[in-house]
């Protein structure tokens, strides 16, 4: 098994709502068996000795990443430069990372489904008899390069719906805890095929498809959905 990342955290340096800071993160993923973490700040992304230091410490492998809110959903996105900022619009943020060559991962798309405080079809008041592939056709699903199908704060229907979703356009799916506590890290994960050895080569291996959504069975054991290639991009 290669690297195994909570794809999804926030702490208490970049989180105004996060009560996790990075010892507590840190010691909690070693506890749980993860080998990575991509931090995902709402506000602020680590600085570089902030980073040095985590990894010194703990000895995990970490993407400094980050969670943009914006006009149609939160995304996150992974190799945006920190002083890419001020993006409101997912077509605009889109286009940012198109010229970076950053990574946009569409985060639970399906929370508080249904009803008007989902982002994607709170508008909508028949968006619970709506199939799968009308789902898919909401316009967000084509700018993302993939969509987080397991997400800590999600309850089952509502990952399961991303994960419908996902499968019928053939986007790769990720996962992540979404976590704000402590024990909340590394409830879900995604695994690598390969263990990985910078953020460089993170990129490489999410561009390429080769990773899987997973929930973890016990500290050290994570289980990966059942993702078909054919299900692949």
């Amino acid at each position: 098994m290669g690297t195994i990342i909570d794809m999804h955290i926030h702490t208490v340096v970049g989180s105004m709502d996060s009560d996790i800071s990075p010892k507590r993160l840190g010691e909690q993923a070693r506890a749980v068996g993860l080998t990575g973490v991509a931090l995902t700040e709402h506000l602020n992304q680590w600085r570089p000795d902030e980073l040095e230091h985590f990894r010194d410490e703990h000895g995990l492998f970490v993407f400094n990443a980050r969670e943009w809110s914006t006009d149609m959903g939160h995304i996150v996105v992974l190799g945006l430069p920190p002083d890419v900022k001020g993006i409101h619009r997912a077509r605009d943020l889109r286009a940012a990372c198109q010229d970076f060559g950053a990574f946009m991962v569409l985060a639970h798309p399906f929370r508080y489904f249904p009803g008007p405080s989902n982002f994607l079809f709170g508008d909508r008041r028949d968006s619970q008899s709506l199939p799968i592939e009308a789902l898919a056709e909401h316009p967000f699903f084509s700018l993302v390069d993939a969509i987080e199908v397991l997400n800590g704060g999600c309850i089952d229907r509502e990952n399961r719906l991303a994960q419908e979703v996902a499968s019928h356009l053939g986007l790769p799916q990720t996962a992540g805890s979404d976590a704000h506590m402590p024990l909340e890290v590394g409830r879900f994960a995604t695994v690598f095929e390969k263990d990985l050895a910078s953020e460089e080569e993170m990129l490489a291996e999410l561009r390429a498809g080769r990773f899987r959504p997973a929930r973890r069975i016990t500290p050290g054991q994570f289980e990966s959905l059942a993702v078909s290639a054919g299900e692949r991009a």
